[in-house]
């Protein structure tokens, strides 16, 4: 779809590529003794915002964070009660509630996804910024998670992503400009017992953002159109619940939206949450394989689940429920 809407850059020119190699590795290695609270920030005022799962948690904690820059935020949740809650927390900030816009949608039927987006863009207009936030987790062994409970995270964790880039992306290729935000996580780059349906998904997103911003470059919109990967460590919401941090200690959800924040008004391509993991991911490719075990088991990998009792699973979904604005 991005290929055949503009032409394609020009490849293939090796001495242009390995220049380029050399200068973002020295880039890169400047960045690190640069504060982020240093770099330059782009300014999302009156720019419109779509949240997903912004009815609680880590979306909801960004919703407010948007709303305090001056942006427009478009909430969708499945939860009434969760948006509502939301925009009650907006007010109670005073904070301008008629940037807040609540859409009930299901995130599991992609032709609820594609009536609603077609509704924002009627209502509301095109979206600058979008991100993918919203989340399940069954927390189950491989043999006990049901049939439905895999096609159920599969679609919110992953396909829901697919189903909103292709309702907003191509606005955003008309406009060039726009930015697409991938809230992963760090178990889409290891696997975790208890996790297999939930880390396959994350799975999905890693390799869905990588591609997506290899398809910006090819067709020349890498710099209009800029994607965020972010992947934190596991969350003290009510998500996971029960879960045993092992021997990290979880996130703070104000952590992790501080630096999912810093990493989307700085156009980075991606965030690890902490920092720290982005290296004992590298090192997960360079240590034998036989070592993953003892490490996973020093690191208390095999209790994380043990006493797991996160947020209950969604009801039955009803594709003939009407998706509706809140106002």
């Amino acid at each position: 779809m991005v290929q055949k809407q503009l032409c394609t850059r020009e490849t293939g020119n090796r001495f242009k590529n390995a220049a380029l190699i050399v200068y973002y590795v020295l880039e890169s290695f400047v960045k690190l003794f640069i504060p982020m609270s240093m770099m330059k920030r782009k300014n999302v005022e009156n720019q419109t915002v779509l949240i997903t799962g912004a009815g609680s948690g880590i979306g909801q904690l960004l919703a407010l964070k948007f709303l305090r820059l001056g942006a427009k935020v478009i909430v969708w949740d499945v939860s009434q009660d969760g948006m509502e809650t939301t925009k009650k927390m907006a007010e109670e900030e005073k904070l301008n509630a008629k940037n807040v816009h609540l859409y009930r949608v299901d995130l599991r039927d992609s032709k609820s996804i594609y009536e609603t987006a077609e509704q924002v863009k009627q209502q509301i207009g095109p979206v600058d910024i979008l991100i993918n936030n919203a989340g399940v987790v069954s927390g189950q062994n491989f043999l006990d998670i049901p049939d439905d409970r895999i096609e159920m995270t599969f679609k919110v964790n992953s396909l829901a992503h697919f189903y909103t880039i292709k309702a907003f992306l191509p606005d955003m290729i008309k406009r060039k400009n726009g930015h697409i935000v991938t809230v992963a996580s760090i178990a889409g780059r290891f696997g975790v017992c208890g996790l297999s349906d939930y880390c396959a998904s994350k799975f999905a997103n890693v390799g869905m953002d990588y591609s997506l911003r290899m398809e910006l470059a090819k067709a020349n919109l890498d710099e209009c159109i800029k994607t965020t990967l972010v992947q934190p460590y596991f969350i003290t919401t009510g998500m996971f619940a029960g879960v045993h941090p092992g021997v990290f200690e979880f996130m703070k959800p104000d952590t992790v939206v501080d630096r999912t924040m810093q990493a989307i008004l700085t156009d980075s391509q991606q965030v690890v949450i902490p920092t720290f993991f982005d290296y004992l991911l590298c090192l997960q490719a360079i240590i034998p394989q036989k070592c993953i075990l003892p490490v996973y088991d020093f690191i208390g990998g095999f209790e994380f689940m043990t006493n797991f009792h996160g947020r209950q699973p969604l009801p039955p979904s009803s594709t003939t429920t009407k998706q509706t604005k809140i106002n």
